[in-house]
């Protein structure tokens, strides 16, 4: 028996990295995992690394209509996980302001499109775990739209749990720090970067724990959420001490 036999989890950009080690944990504890996903090879790939009959609908969850169609044919849902990513580094001054809007239309308007159309569907004891980012409270050089981002998600956890509170469904922020693939993980160690965070040496200047965390961090933090039912209204910073300094 596992910890979620019989629920249904949704999974937005569940594809790769963080949504997709939920997905698989999710499923290895019997939940019937829904995945979406804007690539579709990437996304049938995820499809079978979860296993456990999951399913998978292509979406880009900035686009309304398509996230409304990803749950017109589900009858319930019991947990909501929004992970789709993505991320936009430049100056204030010299990064033309539309990245920044694309940036929002899918990584907050996405999710707010994902609760709204959820919601409805949950039953009392559903789980809602949205995603931000460290960027909310630890500054991060180039990133003004990313941290306003960050910020902004972990405000509407606030509110939604306050809000849905009477109908006995929790919401939750997932707030991830460095986390890299295990690819990228070994070129970190490596000394081959991933990405301009570990050129700039922030793993060994900003994290006390000296080291990128990995999915199998974020899962067990998204496995304490779905499986406690008096979390609610938490931003979770899984960021191996980052913002602690």
């Amino acid at each position: 028996m596992g910890k979620l036999d019989g629920k249904t989890a949704v999974i937005t950009g569940g594809s790769s990295n963080i949504g997709l080690e939920i997905g698989r944990r999710f499923a290895a504890e019997g939940a019937r995992v829904v995945v979406a996903a804007r690539d579709a090879a990437r996304l049938a790939k995820a499809v079978e690394v979860i296993g456990h009959g999951a399913t998978g609908v292509v979406v880009d969850v900035a686009d309304e209509a398509q996230v409304r169609a990803l749950f017109e044919p589900l009858a319930r849902v019991d947990l909501l996980v929004t992970c789709a990513g993505g991320w936009v580094f430049g100056a204030i001054d010299e990064l033309p302001p539309q990245h920044w809007v694309e940036l929002f239309a899918g990584r907050f308007f996405g999710q707010m499109y994902a609760c709204h159309y959820a919601v409805p569907k949950m039953p009392a004891g559903g789980s809602i775990m949205l995603c931000s980012g460290i960027a909310a409270k630890a500054a991060i050089p180039n990133y003004a739209g990313g941290s306003a981002l960050c910020g902004a998600v972990n405000s509407l956890g606030r509110q939604l749990a306050l809000e849905l509170a009477p109908r006995e469904v929790r919401v939750n922020v997932l707030s991830p720090g460095l986390i890299l693939t295990p690819e990228e993980r070994e070129r970190a160690v490596a000394g081959q970067a991933p990405d301009d965070i570990v050129r700039r040496g922030f793993i060994d200047s900003r994290i006390p724990l000296k080291r990128a965390g990995s999915a199998g961090s974020m899962a067990d933090a998204a496995m304490f959420l779905a499986d406690c039912d008096y979390a609610t209204g938490m931003v979770m910073d899984i960021d191996g001490g980052w913002t602690t300094l």
